[in-house]
């Protein structure tokens, strides 16, 4: 795993495994309930670490509006992914999350940037650590 990348072995890709973490996950909220988290923990894993992708609605917004907020999430998940990386390693778990917006939308926020998003990820990525 890169420090500060974010590489394809990272990302969740599968439709089954969308559909896995959807049904089962644990659904978490950030304080502002601006960003919703579903994830799953595997505890008896041969894998250790974490996998994440980003799900955005088209209800949300226009396709350069949803790009945008997929650049952010990622953006803010890339700088702060050493919260769960510390956690997986000592304790052996797999993690797989998805992030997606829950209050924000283009008719809401029409200019969203970088500071509005982090405090919310990092709450989210804290509160998951904690709960491992």
């Amino acid at each position: 795993m890169k420090n500060l990348g974010l590489s394809a072995f990272e990302k969740i890709k599968s439709r089954k495994d969308f559909e896995e973490i959807f049904s089962e996950g644990i659904t978490l909220f950030s304080s502002t309930k601006k960003i919703k988290a579903v994830y799953i923990i595997k505890f008896n894993s041969n894998q250790r670490g974490f996998k994440v992708a980003f799900a955005i609605s088209r209800k949300s917004g226009n396709a350069v509006w949803r790009n945008r907020i997929k650049r952010l999430l990622r953006e803010a998940f890339r700088l702060n992914k050493h919260i769960i990386i510390k956690k997986t390693e000592e304790l052996r778990y797999y993690i797989e999350i998805i992030f997606s917006p829950y209050l924000i939308d283009m008719n809401k926020n029409k200019n969203i940037y970088l500071d509005d998003i982090m405090p919310d990820v990092i709450d989210i990525m804290s509160r998951i650590s904690i709960n491992v």
